[in-house]
């Protein structure tokens, strides 16, 4: 068994050193397919796959070897995981939590990171949400899953328009903004990230667009007919569950 999971390793470590133009379909797919299925992630986070779909989500958003990606508010890591072994040992994860955790010699994931060789590209970097502070053109995509609607949360304290102009200043030109949330109904107000936790996609779509991010894709996979869209997503009888929309955006 353990012969068989190091070569397959081995092949997922051989693919991520390839150009982008020798990646084929079926590679790539086999990529992420490993990523998802290695047994060094927590199982915290892997049990969450089935309602999270996270092969179906990286592939839609073109994570590729050598990226470097920025996980926004990535908590337990559940994607840091993930796209650390899609980007490979020539591209970088930084895996972005609240300052707090930096201070909190018991912040699980960090340990994680430091015990783990499929997390040696993952940077941990720790800063409350306001004061994130990112580098011009460092980035190639910045992953906002399930956090578009804290930018809206009081308690965080954010300049929505400064922050997503530093997204843009951050991501190089033809970057990519990834961006899943629990749906609110379309008419609801930016207050309702404060409230419930949710966020409209057509108001999403339209404060993006605004600050110069170009919408390129939509995908419903992640979409439930059976979710109240105005309950508050910490409710138990929807946690997990949530209707969420996935949208792609280029930064021109």
């Amino acid at each position: 068994m353990k012969a068989k999971y190091l070569n397959s390793l081995a092949a997922g470590l051989a693919l991520c050193i390839l150009p982008l133009t020798a990646l084929q379909a079926d590679d790539y797919d086999d990529l992420i397919k490993a990523a998802v299925d290695n047994p060094a992630r927590l199982e915290t986070n892997s049990s969450r796959d089935i309602l999270r779909k996270p092969a179906e989500v990286i592939k839609f958003m073109g994570v590729k070897p050598g990226m470097t990606v920025l996980d926004v508010i990535a908590l337990g890591g559940y994607y840091t995981e993930i796209l650390a072994g899609v980007v490979g040992t020539e591209g970088r994860v930084i895996s972005h939590v609240f300052a707090d955790s930096g201070m909190d010699p018991d912040y699980a994931f960090a340990a994680h990171i430091r015990n783990s060789r499929h997390l040696d590209n993952v940077v941990p970097i720790y800063a409350d949400f306001k004061d994130l502070e990112l580098k011009e053109n460092s980035l190639d995509q910045i992953f906002l899953i399930q956090n578009f609607h804290d930018l809206y949360f009081e308690r965080f304290d954010v300049d929505v328009d400064a922050k997503l102009a530093m997204f843009r200043m951050a991501l190089k030109p033809g970057g990519t903004l990834a961006v899943i949330d629990h749906v609110a109904v379309d008419d609801a107000p930016s207050s309702s990230g404060n409230t419930i936790h949710r966020i409209s996609p057509v108001l999403t779509k339209r404060v993006l667009e605004e600050a110069g991010f170009i919408l390129e894709a939509e995908s419903d996979v992640l979409l439930n007919d059976t979710d109240d869209p105005s309950v508050m997503v910490f409710a138990p009888a929807v946690r997990g569950k949530t209707s969420r929309f996935i949208h792609r955006y280029s930064n021109p």
